[in-house]
């Protein structure tokens, strides 16, 4: 599209305000149907300018006097991180304080059931018991990247959330960091270094509970770590956020196939290989081995217990018996239960069919023009961090359980996609050729 080739910069922020308002501010504000596609097609269109913008653009070689500006912008990163870490960490106890955390799940059972599984693991039992409540019992589907890091947590007594905020916060500021290195004004570093701070403060002020009952800054900030790996030589390096990413929120599973062919066309059979190896010996170690070898049912009880899940939310009705869960203005899984014909499993049978189906095309979609595009100066690492978001645009935007927590992952990958594009340059708000 010929109209983003102008000012560039310009619809860049147009897109990324649209997705982030219709997650928050402008929630729900043009009704079920109009939402979610307008914050689905905002979330394509960021990925489409960023990779107009950057993905065939070399790294720059920082000269002697970016070199000694190193120095003030570390000054400036450091500061506004350390600003935006109290901000956000003054209204995250003050929502940590407004949703205690009951053991009986009450409000919610997502930090007590991460309990139980660590605690649990750190008596010496077994972890993948049913979770018994006060008047309803889970089944363990989490896998141990989900609940493992916590130990920290029960072993120090701090509370949950704020491991998942440090653990969104170490790869945050490396990316941050990474920043120094680039021709960008102060100014420019400080907006975009306080810009992920002000993203959460939207979310606590708009859905207090998002951040109250939930933990999602954890695999988001696994996320960051792969993100951060794709630049990487070393298969271990490689290898490792994999395996955290694979056994916590695995959403990227299409993805993955991509990122190891890219490997592999790229640097060879031998480090593909490697890397593979070493994945498979994390997941071996972290789940197979300590868990599922002691119980080989938990994993595909697990997926009948989400495909209950599914089935149950869809049940959950309001008024005018419409799923609740469909009509938070965020996925297109309204128009499955709307639309289509049928009972509701049939519609929901539909609704899945359709998700795996745009999944599997969308990285087919990303395996083609990167081999299409290989050998005319593609940036491979930029354009497979703006493939998973765009990956990840698709899988949350057609999901048929879309919890409004899950879709905090595609928005947030904005940040590091963001931090590669220097924004306020002629040549980002003149008229394309």
């Amino acid at each position: 599209m010929k109209v983003f080739s102008s000012f560039p910069a310009f619809w860049l922020m147009i897109a990324i305000t649209l997705e982030i308002g219709f997650q928050t501010w402008w929630n729900k504000q043009w009704g079920d149907y109009a939402s979610p596609v307008v914050m689905f097609l905002a979330g394509v269109a960021t990925c489409f300018i960023a990779y107009k913008m950057i993905a065939f653009k070399k790294e720059s070689i920082p000269t002697d006097l970016q070199k000694e500006n190193q120095l003030r912008k570390s000054l400036v990163i450091i500061s506004v991180f350390i600003i935006g870490v109290i901000w956000i960490g003054w209204e995250y106890q003050s929502i940590i304080d407004k949703f205690p955390v009951n053991a009986d799940g009450t409000g919610s059972d997502v930090i007590p059931s991460l309990e139980l599984y660590v605690k649990r693991f750190l008596a010496g039992e077994y972890p993948y018991q049913p979770l018994v409540f006060d008047g309803w019992t889970v089944m363990p589907t989490y896998f141990p990247m989900m609940w493992m890091p916590y130990s920290f947590s029960e072993i120090l007594n701090i509370d949950y959330r704020w491991t998942a905020y440090l653990v969104f916060l170490i790869p945050l500021l490396i990316f941050q960091l990474q920043m120094r290195k680039q021709k960008i004004s102060l100014v420019e570093i400080a907006i975009k270094c306080i810009f992920p701070f002000v993203i959460l403060y939207l979310y606590i002020y708009h859905f207090d509970h998002l951040m109250g009952y939930g933990v999602e800054l954890m695999p988001i900030g696994l996320y960051f770590l792969l993100l951060l790996s794709l630049k990487s030589k070393r298969p271990l390096l490689i290898a490792l956020p994999i395996v955290f990413v694979l056994l916590s929120r695995y959403a990227f599973t299409f993805w993955l196939p991509v990122y190891l062919l890219t490997i592999w066309i790229d640097r060879g059979f031998k480090q593909v290989f490697q890397v593979s190896i070493y994945v498979l010996m994390g997941v071996l170690a972290l789940y197979v081995v300590p868990f599922l070898s002691k119980d080989w049912d938990i994993f595909f009880e697990g997926l009948a217990y989400y495909g209950k899940t599914a089935e149950t939310a869809w049940q959950w009705t309001r008024g005018d018996d419409r799923p609740i869960i469909l009509i938070t203005g965020l996925s297109q899984a309204i128009f499955f239960y709307d639309f289509v014909d049928g009972d509701l499993l049939q519609r929901l049978k539909v609704n899945r069919m359709v998700h795996i189906s745009l999944c599997l095309l969308t990285a087919i979609a990303l395996f083609y023009f990167y081999f299409k595009n290989r050998n005319k100066g593609l940036n491979v690492a930029i354009y497979l961090m703006i493939g998973l978001k765009l990956y990840l645009v698709v899988f949350y935007g057609f999901f048929y359980v879309p919890f409004r927590y899950l879709f905090q992952l595609p928005m947030l990958l904005t940040i590091p996609i963001l931090y590669q594009i220097p924004l306020f340059t002629k040549e980002n708000w003149t008229w394309g050729k």
